[in-house]
């Protein structure tokens, strides 16, 4: 259950944290909300054909627990790689999103979701076997009380420290850094 918690914290932290290095005209990519938008539709794509086959792959290849492990370690570390957008975004007009920095956010973050269903699926597979059938509703709750904290709180972290990291270092280290601790307690999971 902590696992489950600490994991929707992290998710939804970074789900509150991207939107707003999009937005960032200090310390990210100074985009609009259309170009959001279109990002998450391609991510959106991406997703959609690539989360059957993997789940029901390695599952079936590797067994619930490496195939959670897995996601875990594929997941909220491949954030780190956000920052690269910087780079492929630089020679776009200001206020736009390149097409290559498209492609990659939209790539690494139907990464990032895609390999979050593999935990939270087998996660939720892995914790219904080990209770008996009658207390699975109890053991559901109980983890869903602890997620719902878990994530009304991931935003709030998201935020403050993103804020914090864009008046405290020089563009673009701030943004950087943003990502490189998600990625690091992503690890540490």
């Amino acid at each position: 259950l902590l696992v489950y918690w600490f994991y929707s914290f992290l998710i939804i932290g970074l789900d509150e944290t991207f939107p707003l290095f999009c937005l960032s005209k200090v310390s990210g990519l100074g985009v609009q909300e259309k170009a959001i938008g279109d990002i998450f539709s391609g991510t959106g794509f991406f997703y959609i054909t690539i989360q059957y086959f993997l789940l029901t792959g390695l599952v079936r290849r590797f067994g619930f627990y490496r195939t959670m492990r897995i996601g875990a370690f594929c997941s909220v570390p491949f954030a780190c790689l956000i920052p690269l957008s910087l780079i492929t975004n630089k020679d776009a007009p200001e206020g736009t999103v390149a097409f290559s920095t498209f492609l990659l956010l939209s790539l690494v973050y139907a990464i990032v979701r895609v390999f979050s269903l593999l935990v939270f699926s087998t996660l939720t597979m892995t914790t219904n076997r080990t209770v008996s059938a009658y207390h699975r509703g109890t053991m559901q709750g109980l983890s869903m009380l602890g997620g719902s904290v878990a994530k009304a709180c991931g935003p709030t972290f998201g935020g403050i420290l993103f804020s914090s990291s864009v008046r405290h270092f020089t563009p673009p280290l701030g943004s950087v850094l943003v990502f490189s601790i998600f990625s690091l307690l992503g690890i540490s999971l």
